[in-house]
């Protein structure tokens, strides 16, 4: 008699992942609506950054320094410096965000979203005003333009260093721009609710 493979139980058959949901919606509020980010569109709109900020701190550069040329080449200990710029650049600029978030009484955790390919700092679990994610967003964009734009002055090592580092900053701020821009254009008194790296959901104040 041949033996037949017998049926595999169905109680061995791993159960789907549970999708996490928000949590229940706070007093004068209504249900909450998923936010998310478009990936590719802002893929394109980091390129574009990128270009730009290429082109203006480029410039800005050549104008602080009297228009003088810059020239300058990158050999292999260039590409290493160039290659640990931008981790730091990305390092720091997350705990920029995790700074704020802290300075704003909010708990912090640290990783990276593989499913959008970035670092990120969150406040995982907790309700957060329009207004302080606008402040969190945004800071490392302003606090790294503010404090790197000086430099550009400085000697050429330094200055090339400056920009390579605004320029990184600034392409990659385009989620942390399309945030603030879909923030700001919702009621005050909006909070936001992140869930984990992937599910996060807006609550509006009911009218």
């Amino acid at each position: 008699m041949t033996n037949r493979p017998s049926a595999r139980p169905a109680s061995d058959t791993p159960p789907a992942t549970p999708t996490p949901g928000p949590p229940e919606s706070p007093e004068g509020y209504g249900d909450p609506t998923e936010f998310s980010y478009p990936g590719l569109w802002l893929s394109a709109g980091s390129l574009v950054l990128f270009v730009l900020a290429v082109a203006g701190f480029g410039r800005l550069m050549h104008a602080l320094r009297g228009g003088t040329p810059v020239e300058f080449t990158v050999g292999p200990a260039g590409i290493g410096v160039v290659a640990a710029l931008s981790v730091a650049t990305v390092v720091v600029h997350e705990l920029v965000h995790g700074l704020v978030y802290h300075l704003l009484g909010y708990r912090v955790e640290y990783g990276l979203a593989l499913n959008m390919g970035a670092a990120y700092a969150a406040a995982f679990g907790q309700f957060q005003t329009r207004r302080d994610n606008v402040a969190v967003a945004l800071a490392p964009l302003a606090v790294f333009t503010v404090a790197l734009t000086p430099l550009l002055t400085g000697p050429l090592p330094v200055a090339l260093a400056a920009f390579l580092v605004l320029v990184v900053n600034t392409s990659g701020a385009i989620g942390d721009l399309y945030l603030s821009w879909r923030l700001l254009r919702m009621p005050e008194g909006t909070l936001l609710y992140d869930v984990d790296a992937r599910h996060s959901y807006v609550f509006y104040p009911e009218s």
